[in-house]
């Protein structure tokens, strides 16, 4: 009879083997864990606290131009109420928008009016028909107050014509007279004009342009002054 040797801690090293390697593996997977946390970490710090470069800073502009002082008028017996003027929609906001052909509008994009122009030129407006002295009273935008008349506006333009050469403050408006007292819808419209006035710019930037519509809209407030207190003071036409 022959006998046969049998290793019976064969098995206890071959698991021990086994869960060395196991340990191994797990070792380094952790590794690889903390590695790849080490890489996302600032990047999710990062995207938390958002960039640590400062903003690019916007800059407002309004207008700024004075009447001719010669421009005053002999006083009428009405209250003018200004109201707040509708908008062409390209130009409906407090972007500084410059053309460079007839379909193409781009915008500035750290250079913004300081009102949207629909209550820029209504604002100026009044300020101009009150200094005249030609009205009893010239009331601005939302006055609860009564009026005898009121003066509608629309902006079709309001831009920078951006030439090769030289740029253009473009400035274009509509100006509706209503008269309150007058009960015949048919009447009640006393003026209805469309003013354009283009003004170069002395250089292609928001400043020069600024300047050049402040000039543009100078000419039209005076040209808007002049008809409106023609048109009232005219024989027969009105009832006070």
């Amino acid at each position: 009879m022959r006998l046969r040797w049998v290793n019976l801690d064969r098995p206890y090293k071959q698991d021990e083997a086994a869960s060395r390697e196991k340990e191994t593996c797990m070792t380094r997977l952790g590794q690889w864990i903390r590695f790849g946390l080490m890489l996302l970490c600032p990047a999710l710090l990062t995207a938390c606290l958002g960039s640590t470069t400062p903003p690019q800073p916007v800059y407002y502009y309004t207008l700024n131009y004075e009447l001719p002082a010669t421009q005053q008028f002999h006083l009428l017996p009405c209250t003018l109420r200004v109201e707040r003027f509708s908008v062409s929609p390209p130009y409906n906001s407090q972007r500084i928008i410059y053309a460079r052909d007839d379909l193409q509008r781009n915008a500035y994009a750290y250079n913004q009016w300081i009102v949207s122009p629909g209550e820029l030129l209504p604002y100026f407006l009044a300020r101009d028909l009150r200094r005249s002295n030609g009205f009893q009273a010239v009331l601005t935008p939302g006055s609860s107050l009564p009026a005898t008349h009121s003066l509608y506006g629309w902006v079709e333009e309001f831009t920078e014509l951006d030439s090769a050469s030289q740029g253009q403050a473009s400035a274009i408006l509509h100006i509706t007279l209503i008269s309150n007292l007058e009960q015949d819808p048919t009447r009640k419209i006393l003026l209805q004009k469309r003013y354009k006035k283009l003004e170069p710019c002395k250089a292609k930037t928001p400043e020069a342009l600024a300047r050049a519509m402040s000039a543009a809209v100078a000419d039209i407030s005076m040209h808007v002054a002049q008809d409106i207190h023609d048109r009232l003071s005219s024989v027969g036409t009105l009832k006070y």
